[in-house]
């Protein structure tokens, strides 16, 4: 079964219900390193798409529950009309507001189906942002948060200030701070604690230079089309196993760059993408990836760890 919900208040019913009815459910939003079998899944799919975003003042804590919203007056007109960033286009006519006077800090509440891209590109135009590093990465909020997504170095982690969640098997709504999510490299309790939903979360921004930011975001989209494959993929297979030392390199010494199972193969332009050169199936994808594990560990003696979540 498959569902789209477009709310909070939708998501949290059709999970209640599935609970109720004991059906196993999986909640996604993009979906960007998820490998479902090929026997498909045996319970609920809900989709997540909600992605209401609001600026709010510091005394507000940006819940999302229509406290006091900051009004940005669009006063500045884009030169930056025709450009693309993350697949969304600024079109000619669009405006860049400019970011409210905070006392001490500016937050923002966002939906946890809010695509990442979709997410810094809005703030963009309000003159608002501190978070660049996420605006290439292909997934939503809710799913950066549960993997802790990040590049460069930073982490979403650190511009988070609190997270809306819902518990399915208490059916309550509770808020929680970064703190107690146990955040780590591409890893929060989250991923191992599936009756907490995230349905929203509250961040940190800053007032920034929409230019130099957007400048500074497709710069770093053109090096990952230039550094990553674009055929299907999850994106990066593996963690890295320490902070500066890549997975690939790994791979590479254990000699499997290009590597094939049946429709999988290890990228020949970068062996940390397990890609889809022609009719792979979740079969094929997760053999390549428990060989790549196997022969690392033979060669290496790392014991590489799964990035992409393989649903059983």
């Amino acid at each position: 079964m498959f569902t789209t919900t477009k709310t909070k208040e939708e998501l949290v019913e059709a999970l209640k219900l599935a609970h109720k009815l004991d059906i196993p459910y999986f909640v996604l939003a993009g979906g960007s390193n998820v490998v479902f079998p090929d026997t498909g899944f045996r319970g609920l799919v809900v989709r997540y798409v909600a992605d209401k975003i609001d600026v709010t003042s510091p005394l507000t804590e940006g819940r999302l529950r229509g406290e006091r919203k900051i009004i940005l007056p669009p006063h500045l007109t884009s030169p930056l009309a025709g450009e693309e960033f993350g697949g969304y286009p600024l079109r000619a006519g669009e405006e860049l507001g400019c970011a409210p006077r905070a006392r001490e800090k500016t937050l923002v509440g966002v939906e946890a189906g809010m695509m990442l891209g979709e997410m810094v590109r809005s703030l963009l135009k309000q003159g608002l942002g501190g978070f660049n590093f996420l605006a290439n990465i292909p997934g939503s909020v809710g799913g950066a948060i549960v993997g802790n997504a990040g590049c460069y170095g930073k982490e979403i982690k650190d511009v988070l200030e609190e997270i809306e969640i819902f518990d399915v098997k208490t059916g309550k709504i509770i808020n929680m701070k970064p703190s107690e999510l146990g955040f780590d490299y591409r890893h929060s309790k989250l991923k191992h604690q599936p009756e907490l939903i995230v349905l929203s979360a509250v961040l940190k921004i800053t007032k920034v230079n929409p230019k130099q930011a957007l400048k500074e975001i497709m710069e770093e989209k053109q090096t990952r089309l230039d550094k990553h494959p674009q055929s299907p993929s999850c994106g990066s297979w593996f963690k890295n196993p320490e902070r500066g030392i890549p997975a690939w390199k790994f791979i590479d010494q254990a000699g499997l760059r290009g590597h094939t199972i049946g429709g999988a193969r290890i990228s020949n332009k970068h062996s940390n993408f397990l890609v889809n050169c022609g009719g792979a199936t979740a079969k094929d994808v997760v053999k390549l990836s428990q060989f790549v594990q196997q022969k690392v560990k033979a060669k290496t003696g790392i014991a590489l760890e799964s990035e992409a979540c393989v649903i059983s």
